[in-house]
Order: C-alpha cells, then structure tokens, then sequence
C-alpha cells in the first residue's frame, strides 16, 4: 500500500470516528450519570450489606448470650431446689451450692449488662443508617431507571447508524497497518477523536494555522506522513480528498 492510500485510510478512519463521536454526543452526559449511579448504588448496597452482617454477628452475640443466661437459670432452679428440698447434709455443701448461684445470678446480671451497654447503641445506629440507606437507594434507583430509558430510547434512535458506522470501522481497520493505527490513536487520545486535518489554501482546518508554501506544496506529494506543527494533528491535502 502506498503512502498515499495509508494516509487516505485514516482520514477515513477519522471521518468515521468523527459520525461516531455525533452520535455519542447526542447522548450527552446520560452515559456518564447512568455510571455515576451505578456506583453509587453498588456502594450504597456494599455498605447495607456490611451494616446487615454486622447486625447479624449482633444477633449471634445475644442469641448465644441468652442461651448461656438460660443454661445458668437452670443451674440456679436446680442448686436452689436442692438447698429448699433438705437434702444438703453439711454446711460446706451448703455453702458451695448457695456460692453457685451467687455466682451465677451475677454473671447473668454481668451478660445482661454488657450486652445492653456493648449493643443496644450499636443496634440503633445500624438501623438507624440502614433506613437512610434504603431512602437514598430509592431516590438513585428512580433517577437511574428515568437515565437508562432515556439512553434507550435516544439508542433506539441513533442504534442502527452507529451500529453501521462500527461494523464501517471494524472493516477499515483490516487495512489499517498497526503502526499508523497506533499513530494515529496517539494523536486521537488528546484530539478527542479528531486526529486528522485537512489542509486547504495553505491553512490546517484542524487548528487554522498557517502552512508555510513549500510544506504545504510536500503535503500533496504524500511522500510521509506530515503533522500539523500547531495542533500535532496528521496532516492531508484537501486535493488528495477531492481526487
């Protein structure tokens, strides 16, 4: 392939991506909200998550709490039914039952204690912030459905045209060589989609700048590949377009 024809394929190239860049700009900031929301949400459900694990270790905590509390009532009915029936023959025995159930009536006042004082603040909060969450996931749910409907039907709109313009694309590209398609992605990155400028009576229509006589008389030869030495973009004389 000629000079001439691989700069020829990516003025294609780049007309093709300029129809491409239209037609995502009719969208306009739909795309970018419908992604701010999108995080938004999966973080505001991150966090609901977490806060309903940590409720659940809560429950966990104070469900095993009462079955301890529950295991030492039981011990103190049966010490306290042995001192009543008369069956403890010594006061040493005497003593050691009535100790166990000193014993176990604080602990049970130590666990009641600690998990009203370790949790029932705690509890609160969670719930608390999980009621503002379900609020906010509301509003970002009701502001995310009313974006991806508008972005449907503006694709309804648009699909099929950009759909041709990719498969266009998709076909040009095969005929591309990889190092000027790498060139000119380069240009394309910080030329948001526009790096190649036509040059008409001696000027660069990508930035108007002027193009001294003799560079503009070697951009018609189409010997190599010319960049605008104002704005970088890659260079094509209009006479090349219009052959």
């Amino acid at each position: 392939m000629s000079m001439k024809e691989r700069i020829l394929q990516l003025y294609k190239l780049n007309r093709i991506d300029r129809e491409l860049h239209e037609l995502i700009s009719l969208k306009g900031d739909i795309p970018a909200k419908i992604e701010d929301l999108s995080s938004e949400k999966n973080q505001l459900d991150e966090r609901a998550n977490e806060l309903r694990a940590e409720l659940d270790d809560i429950m966990a905590s104070e469900s095993n709490v009462q079955t301890e509390n529950d295991h030492l009532l039981e011990k103190i009915e049966k010490n306290d039914e042995l001192l009543r029936s008369g069956a403890v023959k010594s006061n040493k025995e005497y003593d050691a039952l009535a100790k166990e159930i000193d014993d176990a009536t604080n602990k049970i006042k130590e666990n009641e204690k600690a998990a009203k004082a370790d949790n029932s603040a705690r509890k609160s909060a969670i719930e608390n912030e999980l009621v503002l969450i379900a609020g906010q996931l509301e509003d970002v749910n009701v502001e995310l459905e009313q974006n991806l409907k508008e972005l449907d039907e503006l694709s309804k709109q648009t699909g099929e045209e950009e759909t041709e313009l990719n498969e266009q694309r998709a076909e040009l590209l095969k005929s591309i060589e990889p190092e000027d398609l790498s060139y000119y992605e380069r240009i394309s990155s910080v030329k948001y989609g526009e790096a190649v400028a036509v040059v008409r009576k001696g000027s660069c229509l990508g930035c108007y700048s002027s193009i001294p006589p003799q560079k503009t008389i070697e951009i018609r030869t189409a010997d190599k590949f010319y960049a605008c030495e104002s704005c970088g973009r890659i260079l094509i004389a209009e006479e090349l377009i219009t052959a």
